[in-house]
């Protein structure tokens, strides 16, 4: 059970111990773990997003204990998703069951299920962060998510949950029809309390480009990316490093980023326990039988996503510890 304090409201957020995710971090170096993994409870899910084809495929063979999964790799951060993993009746009880063998974990839900019963079984389980995506700051984003109702529980449920002391990041995914909602979601999430960590928009998930920041639209972009580091020294909400954000615009450019390091620094776990190098590519191998270093260099180039690109950053610029060391 949560903590209270006495009044009877929930304890605020207590981060993990920082010389612990050191030594995570040290020891995913040396012993070549995946510094993240990302894992999928499910691949159903409750909304139909255009470009994702999650919501039209089955979910069969759903590991009914991920413990072993995470035993294995022990990264430093592993990241729950789906599909909508909230969708899993016990999703408490299997993030429990992973809690003790990552520095950090999280998870990402759409916010259609979320309300106070769900937010504080999370945090029961041991969360440390509950990311929840928006992409718009108007009813635009039940039209996109195909989930009525869902702009309106975010913008109540992420302050409220803030202002009792949970860890809330929104996560922004930055694309053409979006860019004008960028900086109003940053600021957004400054007067909610909460942070925001934007990522770019792909084509691997549907085989849809329309999203795609086309060239009339580049000085905008850069532009916009200079706001938003103007932003996170301002506000200090922001939790990209200043290496991902500016790679954004050179990969809208040119279509892509090369030296992808999927399938080592970071993996994908399916539901039913295989290993992808990305949530995008083919299933490599049983997690029972997956190591790092197994596997050659991934050549595909076509994302920037924020999974991918903050762990490439250096670790160790001046920079980039205080973004950690705030995390």
């Amino acid at each position: 059970m949560l903590q209270t304090n006495g009044n009877g409201h929930e304890k605020g957020y207590k981060r993990p111990p920082k010389l612990r995710g050191l030594s995570y971090y040290l020891r995913c170096r040396v012993e070549k773990r995946p510094y993240l993994v990302n894992l999928e409870f499910t691949k159903l899910c409750n909304a139909k997003c255009f470009f994702c084809s999650c919501w039209q495929v089955e979910s069969p063979n759903e590991l009914q204990d991920y413990s072993p999964v995470i035993k294995r790799f022990r990264p430093i951060v592993c990241s729950v998703s789906g599909g909508e993993p909230l969708l899993r009746k016990n999703y408490d009880e299997l993030l429990a069951g992973i809690r003790p063998w990552c520095h950090y974990l999280m998870i990402i839900t759409n916010g259609g299920l979320l309300n106070e019963e769900s937010a504080s079984r999370l945090r029961s389980a041991g969360v440390d962060q509950l990311t929840i995506s928006l992409d718009y700051l108007s009813k635009k984003h039940d039209e996109v998510r195909k989930i009525e109702g869902l702009f309106d529980n975010i913008s109540k449920m992420a302050p409220l949950l803030a202002s009792k002391g949970y860890n809330i990041c929104l996560n922004t995914i930055i694309m053409e029809s979006n860019m004008d909602q960028i900086i109003p979601i940053a600021k957004a999430a400054k007067e909610w309390g909460v942070h925001v960590s934007f990522s770019s928009f792909c084509t691997l998930k549907a085989n849809e480009g329309s999203e795609m920041v086309r060239k009339e639209k580049f000085k905008d972009l850069a532009n916009l990316i200079e706001e938003i580091k103007a932003l996170k020294k301002q506000n200090q909400n922001i939790k990209n490093s200043h290496y991902y954000l500016d790679n954004i615009a050179p990969y809208f450019q040119k279509g892509g980023v090369s030296g992808c390091k999927a399938g080592h620094t970071f993996i994908q776990i399916t539901p039913d326990g295989y290993v992808q190098r990305c949530s995008e590519l083919p299933r490599m191998a049983h997690y029972s039988e997956y190591w790092p270093t197994q596997v050659d260099n991934t050549l595909c180039t076509k994302c920037w996503y924020s999974c991918r690109g903050e762990t490439e950053a250096p670790f160790f610029k001046p920079q980039r510890l205080v973004d950690l060391f705030r995390a």
